[in-house]
């Protein structure tokens, strides 16, 4: 399996559950009763695709934030190697 399909299989199966929990932190109290609840009221009044939306964001935000990462950890590494 290629890093890039393990990066979209990573975000697609968190996506939804922080979609649900985003909902579920930003709704007025009384809103929902827990998260079964946000997720049956998504699905039922915006299909499916919602529990995705801002996956293309996500995508887009992990090669270069892990890039800095690893640019980030090597530079470190060799600065400590010649010590």
């Amino acid at each position: 399996m290629t890093n890039f399909s393990r990066f979209c299989c990573l975000f697609s199966t968190a996506i939804p559950i922080d979609t649900l929990k985003s909902r579920l932190q930003t709704a007025p109290n009384g809103t929902y009763k827990n998260l079964f609840d946000v997720f049956q009221s998504l699905v039922r009044t915006e299909g499916p695709t919602a529990l995705f939306r801002g996956l293309s964001p996500a995508l887009l935000r992990a090669f270069p934030a892990n890039a800095a990462c690893l640019c980030g950890v090597e530079t470190v590494k060799g600065l400590l190697e010649k010590r």
